[in-house]
Parts: C-alpha cells; structure tokens; sequence
C-alpha cells in the first residue's frame, strides 16, 4: 500500500523544515549559554570563524532527511505514534551521539567528559525532534 503523494509532499516539506529549524535553535541555545564543548585543542583549519553557514545549514539539512527517512523506516512498528517518534530519536542518537564521541576523542585525543556531556544534550534534541515529526506524519495523516 502506497502512501499518498499530496500527503507525503506535506510530510516532507514541514517535517525537514521544522528539524531544520529545531536544530537551530539548539546549536544557538548552546553557544549562547556556553555549553559547547572546547576544541581550543585542536586546530580543524578552520579558524576562529568556525565552520562556514553553507555547511552548517547543509549537515542540519542532511540530519533532517536522515531522521525522516528513520521515521519512515520504524513508522508503524508500535501502536502508538510517540513510541515510533522517540525509536526515530534514539535510533539517529546513536550515530550522532556515541559512536561520534568516541570517533572524535580517539582521533583527535581530546578529554571524553565534555564530549559524553555534548551526547546526552544531543540525545535530548533528536527524542524531541523525533517526537516533532511523528507529530507532523500523524497531523498531515501520513500512512492512514
């Protein structure tokens, strides 16, 4: 059973925009209250500047699919939509958070505990924006 093109295109489009959006507001939330983690360690060759916006807003955009492409993957698994939004969640954490960390501070030998801290603030962000696009899929009725 396909699901319908009007509401797939509804999907999509509010759904990454809203992640985008979402991941935003948590990157500025971060670096406003200080809770980043230092890499005054490493020089990456970037700068001061950090990375260019281009590439900041490219990899939100590429989190964004990749975390409704996982929600269409476990979307029906549960009976409940929230279960099926936090799976989508935990599932994207887990490359975003632990297996990043541990790349990052074997590869560049930097302390762990402010990476591990990073992890458990991400893990937050991707349940909330799990939850945020099951609660897009079931408002433009996506698979009923």
């Amino acid at each position: 059973m396909g699901l319908p093109q009007r509401a797939m295109f509804r999907f999509l489009l509010l759904a990454v925009t809203l992640l985008v959006l979402t991941m935003a507001v948590f990157a500025f939330a971060l670096d406003t209250f200080g809770l980043l983690p230092s890499t005054r360690q490493v020089d990456f060759g970037l700068g001061r500047g950090g990375m260019p916006a281009a590439t900041v807003l490219g990899a939100w955009a590429l989190e964004s699919v990749g975390l409704v492409a996982f929600y269409l993957l476990v979307q029906g698994r549960s009976d409940a939509w929230w279960l099926d939004g936090l799976a989508t969640g935990w599932l994207a954490w887990v490359f975003r958070g632990p297996l990043l960390v541990i790349t990052v501070v074997g590869a560049a030998r930097l302390p762990s505990g402010p990476w591990w801290a990073m992890a458990l603030r991400w893990l937050l962000l991707y349940s909330f924006c799990g939850l945020m696009v099951a609660a897009v899929a079931r408002s433009v009725r996506l698979g009923r």
